[in-house]
């Protein structure tokens, strides 16, 4: 095989970021809406019992995602990365314009928690396939030594996607309370389905990596490759699944957990909250690729541990710069918190767990450690730390959590070998 991938065409950088753009304001609209409007439309209260049922249905996205990394791992390393794409586009899509015309529990009952599950699990699905399929479009056509760079920048689009979301809710926000609530809050859901035509025009005129393209042509692809991945680099899945451990933890206390905890408990306006996550957000999309380029540079371990010590560092200032409620600081604390703290971490990811992987299964082993990882560790942290806090009266169990995602993570990165020097067709 040629040792090195040809660079990527601008429509395949656009295609893969863009969709990862809107794929990600998808999810990240359930993220924002479960903190601030499921729990009373969808659970009949606003108690704290309605916000920990809220986030728990946060949470069936996440454990719906290695479902989605399984199937669409095996059919990216069977039929190809673009295929798979334009699927899970579609479905992510579809899911999230279906919410935004749900009944609520004043008008249904029962049904309308069951129907709001059923819709999150069928987004969890789709994004089970998406990072690893965006990232490997470009980390597989990126050049030796530079793959940090390239497979930073699809990430950005989780930046882009979580500010495109915020500032489209902080908009509906601004509604009055009784409109926000009966019908403002809809739209951003549904403003999904236009987004979504504009990523499925823009990926179907893509062109598959060389990577998959050699394995297709030498008949080297594999029958079952998530069984193959399992069986023959079992600790390299379960290194990426340690690996995304402190994102997911950091990313979803400050996303989901952070927002309700300072607008209920703490009393800070949700505009102020919106628009600190969406000033992060866009700061994402210059240090996502960054925190990339620097990895290739000084190599990926020494990138991720620097990011892990300056998160371990910050938890729990963080938690107290919001407890100030002055403005700015707020805003400070997002700012220091996200395109700093966790894109050190975040921006060489993409390379990193491609770099784990054989070529052969190379989707699958990303999707399914990555998936799995989310459900862990994604998921399930808005709903731990609402119930830290609740049980305890105090926000530093769940700095402490954080310190513990960190370890986790620093545990997986250095059980491997740095990886930023080596050929991408080379065996892990």
């Amino acid at each position: 095989m040629n040792s090195t991938p040809s660079a990527p065409t601008r429509r395949t950088m656009a295609a893969a970021t863009v969709g990862t753009v809107m794929e990600w304001y998808d999810f990240n609209l359930y993220g924002l809406a479960s903190a601030l409007v499921f729990g009373p439309l969808f659970f009949g209260s606003s108690s704290t019992g309605a916000t920990l049922a809220s986030f728990a249905t946060f949470g069936v996205g996440f454990a719906a995602r290695p479902v989605g990394g399984i199937l669409f791992g095996h059919l990216g390393d069977r039929i190809g990365r673009k295929y798979v794409l334009l699927v899970t586009m579609l479905g992510m899509g579809v899911a999230t314009t279906l919410v935004g015309v749900l009944p609520t529990h004043a008008t249904v009952g029962v049904w309308a928690p069951v129907l709001l599950v059923l819709l999150r699990i069928c987004q969890g699905i789709a994004v089970g396939g998406e990072f690893a399929g965006a990232t490997l479009l470009t980390v597989e056509n990126s050049p030796n030594g530079k793959r940090g760079l390239f497979g930073s920048i699809p990430a950005m689009g989780t930046g882009a996607g979580s500010v495109l979301a915020t500032a489209v809710f902080a908009l509906v926000a601004l509604l009055p309370d009784h409109a926000f609530l009966t019908w403002g809050w809809r739209i951003p859901f549904l403003l999904s389905f236009v987004l979504v035509l504009f990523g499925v025009w823009l990926r179907r005129g893509i062109k598959e990596t060389p990577v998959f393209t050699e394995l297709a042509d030498q008949a080297e692809t594999v029958r079952f490759p998530f069984l193959t991945v399992v069986k023959e680099q079992p600790g390299a899945v379960l290194r990426v699944l340690g690996i995304t451990a402190s994102g997911f933890v950091w990313a979803y206390l400050i996303q989901a957990f952070g927002l309700s905890y300072a607008t209920k408990d703490l009393g800070i306006p949700k505009s102020t909250m919106l628009w600190a996550a969406a000033l992060a957000g866009a700061l994402e999309i210059l240090t996502i690729p960054f925190w990339g380029w620097l990895s290739d540079r000084i190599g990926r371990r020494t990138m991720v541990a620097i990011g892990l010590g300056c998160t371990i560092v910050y938890a729990y200032p963080f938690f107290w710069l919001l407890g100030t409620g002055n403005t700015a600081l707020v805003f400070l604390a997002l700012v220091l918190a996200v395109p700093v703290c966790k894109d050190m971490v975040f921006g060489p990811q993409a390379a990193l767990v491609a770099e784990q992987f054989d070529a052969r299964v190379r989707f699958s082993g990303v999707s399914v450690g990555r998936e799995f990882g989310g459900a862990i560790f994604g998921g399930t942290t808005p709903f731990i730390g609402a119930a830290l806090v609740a049980g305890t009266d105090s926000i530093a169990p769940v700095a402490l959590y954080v310190v513990a995602g960190c370890l986790i993570t620093a545990v997986a990165v250095f059980s491997g070998r740095e990886t930023s020097r080596g050929d991408i067709l080379e065996h892990a």
